[in-house]
């Protein structure tokens, strides 16, 4: 075992959180001002600016559990992705095995956490981006490990840990607040762990990787974009969904959200070893063709 695999080990034994520890007392009201009255995406549309301010906090509300709702999916997956890597690996890393074991725990108090939030304290509960519920189950079904750490780990935790990010500045709602502060911080352990995967991955990616491969990566960058777009939300309000999805795209092109996408992931995955130049042509071109169409 590494150093620094050691000190994760260390780090998420000290600072584990219990799920009953969580302010679970605490009512959930849309309508109170722990809502922000600015949406991300519906910023600027007439149709917005008419709605009363409980009205558009209510609607901040319902994309915020919309967002969650994606990313309880995605825990989920984690977790199931994490227990096959730790049975798949478990002979030649056998010095990770401890802390995939703690991974695997820490997703799943994460889905259990977003699971309640969502079901019983705030009662809105949406069914996960059809792109993004595809493009884990691909992950999940791939029989290669190194596929599964690395999509999982640079892709798939690099958005949880993102979007986590954005909704813990924007939430002034304390239940929600504390959920996403323990989970920002097993997600932190999480990515410092994906640096120890660079060496082992990029030995076995050294021969070149097969088109399949690269398929499911470009499909899971884009399945992640996709599922930014509060397409449900949009609609209980009556706002037409193409042209909310062309707006809420040219938004996220011009907060530079995009570019992330299209830069810092491959940037991440040529770390670990994987050819990026078509990948990233196919970024570029690709990325969020025909999302805006897409009903």
């Amino acid at each position: 075992m590494s150093g620094r695999v050691g000190a994760l080990i260390d780090s998420s034994l000290r600072h584990a959180w219990a799920f009953h520890e969580l302010p679970w007392q605490l009512d959930v009201d849309p309508e109170r001002d722990a809502f922000s009255g600015q949406s991300f995406f519906a910023e600027g549309l007439r149709s917005f600016r008419a709605m009363s301010l409980p009205q558009r906090r209510s609607f901040v509300f319902r994309e915020t559990c919309f967002h969650l709702s994606n990313l309880l999916a995605g825990e989920r997956s984690g977790e199931t992705l994490v227990a096959q890597v730790l049975v798949l690996t478990a002979r030649e890393r056998a010095g990770h095995r401890e802390f995939l074991a703690i991974m695997a725990q820490e997703e799943a108090k994460h889905f259990l956490a977003l699971q309640r939030y969502l079901s019983e304290k705030a009662g809105v509960l949406y069914p996960p981006c059809g792109k993004l519920r595809s493009a884990l189950a691909a992950v999940e079904s791939c029989a290669s490990p190194e596929v599964k750490l690395l999509i999982g780990q640079v892709v798939f935790e690099w958005t949880a840990a993102s979007l986590v990010s954005t909704l813990l500045l924007r939430s002034r709602e304390p239940l929600l607040t504390a959920l996403l502060r323990v989970n920002l911080k097993d997600e932190a352990r999480h990515l410092a762990y994906s640096q120890e995967l660079r060496e082992p991955l990029a030995a076995v990616l050294a021969g070149g990787v097969p088109r399949e491969m690269e398929d499911l990566v470009f499909e899971s960058v884009r399945a992640s974009v996709a599922a930014l777009l509060a397409e449900p939300v949009w609609g209980e309000l009556g706002l037409e969904g193409r042209k909310m999805r062309t707006h809420a795209l040219e938004r996220l092109e011009r907060l530079g959200v995009i570019r992330r996408y299209r830069e810092l992931v491959p940037m991440q995955l040529e770390r670990c070893g994987f050819p990026v130049d078509r990948l990233k042509r196919r970024l570029g071109r690709g990325l969020t063709k025909g999302l805006a169409a897409d009903g």
